[in-house]
């Protein structure tokens, strides 16, 4: 009820005024995520694209990565720890510079949705100071043991392999590898693990999924 007043309030003001409110997507904790977050994140390519995701699904994949950006970084900001994180940020722009194509075609992507570089170093900057704090916190404890890097070999890649055609070498062959792996799941999972919990105490809406937000394609 109040917010259907509220917004009666506002429709004619808006209206008289000719202007062009921006979409929101989701909000969390009152904090909004909008579908210009969305177009800046793909055009930075901030998320990965599976090879045959759809459009729409990359958009909902990106505005999901996005709300759980913002949940973290709301924590690290409340625990103040955002301010302290050190980052090599000039490593973090030129990595996004060069998934982009390059400067010029970074230039060209984001004056196609209207912006210059500020919003998405800033976008850059929060993902990197949280990827920083995952690294710090987590990493010292996702490291695998001898036991659990011979079990994902036997009973993962080893069945995944065979089921494939491919030879099988030695697990000495290729070690650091399958530890890479298997540190990589662990990190995700602790990530996860991490932004579960502040999900549930978080207030999340979403309001419209953003199939075609992006024209930056």
């Amino acid at each position: 009820m109040y917010h259907d007043a509220v917004l009666t309030l506002l429709l004619p003001v808006l209206f008289a005024a000719a202007v062009e409110v921006e979409r929101v997507l989701a909000l969390v904790n009152n904090v909004p995520v909008l579908a210009s977050d969305v177009e800046l994140a793909e055009v930075g390519a901030l998320v990965p694209r599976e090879p045959a995701e759809s459009d729409a699904d990359y958009d909902r994949a990106v505005l999901e990565a996005l709300v759980d950006l913002e949940l973290r970084w709301q924590d690290l900001q409340a625990a103040g720890i955002a301010a302290r994180t050190q980052v090599d940020l000039d490593a973090a722009w030129r990595a996004t510079v060069e998934r982009a194509g390059g400067e010029d075609a970074l230039r060209e992507k984001l004056a196609k949705i209207g912006f210059n570089e500020g919003p998405l170093r800033e976008l850059v900057r929060r993902a990197a100071v949280v990827q920083s704090y995952v690294a710090s916190r987590f990493g010292p404890f996702v490291r695998p043991t001898s036991q659990e890097v011979e079990a994902f070999w036997q009973q993962e890649l080893v069945p995944q392999l065979k089921s494939q055609g491919k030879p099988v070498p030695p697990l000495a062959d290729v070690r650091p590898k399958v530890e890479a792996l298997l540190r990589e799941r662990k990190l995700a999972a602790e990530i996860d693990r991490w932004t579960a919990g502040l999900a549930k105490r978080a207030e999340i809406v979403r309001y419209l999924a953003p199939t075609a937000v992006s024209s930056s394609r």
